[in-house]
């Protein structure tokens, strides 16, 4: 169902973005909206445009579940739904070949936990296959490049599958913290980030490693851009109160540059347009602005100071002179790429927009022709289930698996108790430890 607001739907570029409650298209340049297509869940997947068609993933509740919409880009009519996943798909839908591509994970306290990778036909909305071989979340946006689909996932995984038919062909375990980035492919080389590690380049072809930048405990949630050489990826994760803008070689991993002048996680996915990186910071209760950073100095070109004083999630993107970013307040701002000078704004598109935009400049039959989409960096989110257990008091006993270790998904547990204030930041240190020496501690 969708309540189209223009007549014969829109014609002209449109910008589209999710928030919780629907996923809304809106003028390029005027900002005038278009239409609004309800979601039963929060649409915190970034949507992408092919052939006239948004596809986007919606998460479920206790009485919904998780679903792959494909909807119409000029009228937000609904083509088909995909109800497979289980209750989360924070995975934004990659499209290749007449093949939507999308990862899942979640579920709640009443639930099993699914994880899987699916690929559907992006114009029967028929399932062809489900890669199972994932042991936690997949929040991470697949990438697909010659033959092969390349996800991360929460297990702390890299994967490769078959796009045709959802094979496993290699993984890569770095045994450090969850792969919630999404990966980029150039080259031959796969780079992604990793929570409380590092930004990781390996071989497309065997999954061997070619080079590590370890960034310590902050970690890499952002996904890279890559481009003229030169790896862009954010620093930060959870509840630290600051991050980084990075700039290294892509054949080295050398670095050429670090922004700091963020106050709180880079967790938002760089874009680069016309010399120029644009990224967001924030994570949850931390405020977040919007930087333009030269891209071959990494000097501040200017600042986006967020209105809302909340976080930015979602990865910006440029299209015509224009930089388009939505907040986590529910509002969708255009500004001038070259100044940062606000051009139009939308708001009450409702709680927590964690979506990055796109922009489609022919909505009856194009593709998302955005910076985002044209790096190939896809957008991403970055959440975490409420993994309390209401106890007051915590030790490392409640962060270890079967053997009694700290894994990466117990330390990612011990994240959040930090950040809602249930552990004290000696017990995060201790989990650390524990996690680093992998020695038990039950």
């Amino acid at each position: 169902m969708a309540a189209d607001e223009a007549a014969g739907g829109a014609s002209g570029p449109i910008v589209c973005v999710g928030s919780g409650l629907s996923v809304d298209a809106f003028d390029a340049v005027t900002g005038e909206h278009e239409w609004t297509f309800p979601t039963e869940g929060s649409a915190w997947s970034s949507p992408t445009v092919v052939d006239g068609t948004v596809y986007f993933g919606c998460n479920g509740d206790e009485e919904s579940d998780a679903t792959l919409y494909a909807v119409d880009a000029t009228t937000g009519d609904e083509i088909w739904r995909f109800t497979d996943p289980g209750d989360w798909v924070f995975s934004s839908p990659t499209v290749v070949d007449g093949t939507v591509y999308v990862g899942e994970g979640g579920g709640t306290a009443t639930d099993d936990w699914d994880y899987s990778v699916f690929a559907v036909d992006a114009e029967t909305g028929d399932g062809i296959w489900e890669f199972e071989g994932v042991d936690d979340q997949v929040q991470s946006s697949p990438y697909v490049s010659d033959g092969t689909v390349y996800v991360g996932s929460h297990d702390g995984s890299l994967y490769a599958i078959d796009d045709e038919t959802g094979d496993e062909e290699w993984s890569f375990d770095p045994d450090r913290g969850r792969i919630t980035s999404s990966p980029t492919v150039v080259d031959g080389t796969v780079y992604v980030g990793e929570e409380w590690a590092g930004l990781h380049a390996v071989d497309a072809d065997t999954g061997d490693p070619e080079w590590s930048v370890t960034t310590g405990i902050s970690g890499v949630a952002s996904s890279p851009t890559v481009v003229d050489g030169v790896v862009y990826f954010g620093e930060g994760n959870s509840g630290l109160h600051s991050g980084s803008l990075h700039a290294v070689d892509a054949a080295t991993g050398d670095l050429e540059w670090s922004f700091t002048e963020p106050n709180a996680p880079v967790t938002s996915s760089p874009t680069v347009a016309d010399g120029i990186v644009y990224v967001g910071e924030g994570y949850h209760s931390r405020d977040g602005d919007l930087y333009a950073v030269d891209a071959e100095t990494g000097d501040l070109e200017w600042t986006f100071t967020n209105p809302e004083s909340n976080p930015i999630w979602s990865s910006p993107t440029v299209y015509d002179g224009t930089v388009y970013v939505s907040l986590q307040g529910a509002s969708l701002y255009a500004l001038d790429a070259a100044t940062g000078d606000d051009q139009w704004s939308a708001d009450g598109l409702g709680y927590t927009v964690r979506s990055s935009p796109t922009v489609v400049a022919d909505p009856e039959n194009g593709h998302s022709v955005d910076s985002r989409v044209k790096l190939g960096t896809l957008g991403h989110h970055h959440e975490r289930a409420d993994t309390s257990n209401g106890s007051d008091e915590s030790t490392l006993a409640d962060y270890a698996n079967d053997d009694g270790e700290v894994d990466s998904s117990g330390l990612g547990n011990a994240f959040s108790d930090w950040q809602s204030g249930e552990i004290s930041s000696q017990d995060l240190g201790e989990a650390f430890s524990a996690w680093q020496s992998g020695d038990p501690v039950v």
